[in-house]
């Protein structure tokens, strides 16, 4: 059986990516922002009746049936089918796994908001009241952590406890609690300072038998960021993500740019016809959480295969040091007036584009992509064509590189779109873990060479101002760097066919 999600938004990036995430979720459940339920359409064929949530009753079993009018205010009978019809015992998905429900039929995300800086918070607080306004935790300085990291974690080393504390009544909310979820940006300060302490607390007190992942936004290249330490940032943070996180999902700022620029190509193009479609993105945020939100689907609206988070990571991540994860979306598939002849074949060319990916495959080098894994979803208001997704999986075993020891199966998850959806269109995401993600990673090391060569804005990094204390932040940063150079090497080396068997060797030696 699933488990619940908690999820922590931390900064100003995770607030801003998890207040676009909640909306879409708010949105499949048919949740007003103050988390009041609409009605269960009437034309699913899914319906069914949760009898666990029925009221008592101390008269005969077929009162129902007989004609009773009574409408079960506490008189000891079942209201009739008729005056239950906006009761959320109807429904077929499950929003309780990401949702608590009061007893006054509102919903509250399982979710905690910590930022430095009070403006985002306060806005996802004003505009969507489902949100507890215990779950917040904000400085009282209230002056952000200055897109450092060491200010970031050392705020969060110091507030620990408070946020702990939110951390456990939300878990004592839960009956089977199998996910957290951290939403964060790896380049500030607040995202990735306090993101880091948080899940070094994650690792220590809770996940011996939970899953932590963790929704990263990389930075864009140091040409377009005005943060000039966020390499020294990333490096202190993907430490943290290497040593203490289940899977990571790679948003890198270029590539959603790059994507979103592409939905407003061919959106203009659209109007320029004269069609009136739009797309359901406006920003890389939304886009964001598009992607998450689809990931969990399966999950919200449960079918017969990846019904859980921990079978989902089970088939990504073929072992601990190789968890982090690529994302891809078909973006054209949200103009649903020019492109309801997409089907699961093209669908799947889509998501195989290396255009709509998360993380920017280069491939001008000389150096190929391997896939270690590789999962499509694809989300319907109908039933899936078998015959276009058969030819779909051969079109992309034929086109993609896998390493001789990892499996050739595409898996494919099949989704349910959830009826108070208006645009009725076939939508996919993809996931992979590949061999890209190591040009993304010598590139920050790249950066962090350039600056850490000439200990170039260490002193603020610093406790005291001190050669010693500079030495020792400069061993912390050549540890850190280590990490993240070790990670490399296990992604190139995992395209030797040998890569297992050498395993194997050492543990046999050992």
């Amino acid at each position: 059986m699933p488990g619940e999600t908690i999820t922590i938004q931390a900064g100003q990036c995770g607030n801003q990516v998890g207040f676009s995430y909640w909306q879409q979720l708010a949105q499949e459940h048919g949740l007003s922002p103050d988390g009041t339920p609409s009605a269960w359409p009437h034309d699913t064929k899914y319906e069914f009746i949760d009898y666990s949530r029925r009221a008592p009753t101390d008269g005969p079993a077929n009162q129902e049936a007989s004609g009773s009018s009574s409408s079960g205010n506490g008189n000891g009978a079942i209201r009739p089918l008729s005056s239950r019809r906006n009761q959320t015992s109807y429904r077929d998905d499950n929003p309780e796994l990401f949702f608590t429900i009061s007893d006054a039929d509102r919903y509250t995300p399982r979710a905690i908001l910590i930022d430095l800086e009070p403006s985002v918070i306060s806005k996802t607080l004003h505009c969507m009241p489902m949100f507890n306004p215990r779950n917040a935790h904000v400085s009282e300085q209230g002056s952000g952590a200055a897109n450092n990291w060491s200010n970031g974690y050392r705020y969060g080393q110091e507030h620990i406890e408070e946020m702990v504390n939110l951390i456990d009544r939300e878990v004592d909310k839960c009956d089977n609690l199998s996910h957290f979820q951290l939403i964060h940006s790896v380049a500030g300060g607040t995202g990735s300072g306090v993101g880091s302490r948080i899940l070094e607390v994650l690792q220590d007190r809770y996940t011996s038998k939970k899953i932590t992942t963790t929704v990263s936004v990389f930075p864009s290249n140091d040409k377009t960021s005005d943060v000039v330490v966020q390499p020294y940032n990333s490096i202190l943070t993907l430490k943290r993500l290497i040593e203490n996180s289940d899977g990571t999902f790679v948003f890198h700022n270029d590539a959603l740019n790059n994507i979103e620029n592409l939905l407003h190509l061919n959106h203009a193009s659209a109007q320029s016809d004269g069609i009136s479609g739009r797309t359901s993105f406006s920003g890389a945020n939304k886009l964001i959480a598009s992607v998450v939100a689809s990931i969990s689907n399966p999950i919200r609206f449960p079918g017969y295969m990846y019904t859980s988070i921990e079978s989902i990571m089970a088939t990504m991540v073929p072992t601990p040091e190789l968890k982090f994860l690529t994302t891809s979306i078909a973006p054209f598939s949200t103009l649903a007036t020019h492109h309801k002849y997409v089907n699961e074949y093209d669908m799947f060319l889509e998501l195989s584009d290396d255009r709509y990916k998360s993380v920017i495959l280069n491939n001008n080098n000389s150096t190929e992509t391997y896939y270690l894994s590789l999962m499509n979803f694809l989300i319907s208001p109908k039933h899936l064509d078998r015959r276009e997704i058969r030819k779909g999986i051969l079109k992309i075993q034929e086109r993609t590189n896998f390493p001789s020891w990892a499996s050739r199966t595409i898996g494919v998850v099949q989704g349910k779109q959830a009826p108070f959806v208006t645009d009725r269109v076939l939508q996919g995401i993809q996931l992979s873990n590949n061999t890209a993600i190591v040009e993304l990673f010598e590139k920050i090391l790249r950066q962090f060479d350039m600056l850490a060569k000439r200990k170039a804005y260490l002193n603020t990094y610093c406790e005291e101002n001190s050669v010693e204390e500079v030495d020792r932040v400069a061993g912390v940063f050549a540890e850190c760097r280590e990490t993240v150079q070790t990670v490399i090497e296990e992604y190139k080396a995992c395209k030797s066919i040998n890569y297992l068997e050498d395993d194997d060797l050492d543990v046999n030696m050992n």
